[in-house]
């Protein structure tokens, strides 16, 4: 029987996916142990002109955070609330929301660069409005509080632009499908199953309590 890794190995691990996936050189093999395969960025909308329009702008490298996000929309709709759910990028114009939640997963132990742009971006706006962040990361694969502790503080270059009201610290996945070759590799030894880790009725809670501060 192998012997389990410890929390320091899989933090380093952990990084090392990141470190993998970076490396881009000319030779064929390279851009193969590199290439991840296309991504569906689900996008979600009501048809409601509700005045307190709810906005789910998410970012994902592997569709944890859009799984979320979606998820968290349709919970919104079918209580007859007003939501739009789309990535980040798609994001024009926030003059017609009250409220914004930005999701994003982790990658090499930073929010996904397009949503911490996101969030640059829009700080004048999003200090005038209900804002709310929610993160997804496989280390609250084990819910305890020093975890907690440890993804909660990915958290802090996005505090220091915008406070949000409310934070979300979520369980991922792991769908080796949506990996590339490196990142496979270095998954495969940290002996962690695939599968799907979030915690739906603790992100609901949490989703259900944001159109009520509204």
């Amino acid at each position: 029987m192998s012997e389990p890794i410890s929390r320091r190995n899989f933090l380093k691990k952990g990084l090392l996916i990141g470190a993998a996936s970076g490396v881009v050189l000319c030779g064929g093999t390279s851009l193969v142990a590199t290439y991840r395969p296309p991504l569906e960025k689900p996008t979600f909308s009501t048809e409601s002109n509700g005045l307190n329009r709810i906005l789910i702008a998410y970012a994902t490298k592997a569709g944890t955070a859009a799984g979320i996000a979606t998820h968290i929309g349709e919970q919104y709709a079918n209580q007859g609330l007003a939501v739009d759910v789309m990535p980040v990028e798609q994001v024009n114009d926030l003059s017609a929301y009250a409220t914004v939640i930005v999701g994003s997963g982790i990658y090499i132990g930073k929010i996904i660069p397009k949503a911490m742009d996101f969030i640059e971006k829009n700080q004048s706006a999003l200090q005038n409005k209900s804002f709310h962040i929610f993160i997804a990361c496989m280390t609250l694969r084990e819910d305890t509080d020093e975890n907690r502790k440890i993804v909660s503080d990915y958290l802090i270059p996005a505090r220091a632009v915008v406070k949000p009201q409310s934070e979300g610290l979520f369980a991922g996945t792991i769908n080796l499908s949506h990996l590339n070759l490196l990142e496979k590799m270095v998954v495969s030894s940290m002996q962690v199953p695939e599968g799907d880790y979030r915690n739906w009725p603790q992100i609901e809670a949490w989703a259900q309590a944001i159109p009520t501060a509204i």
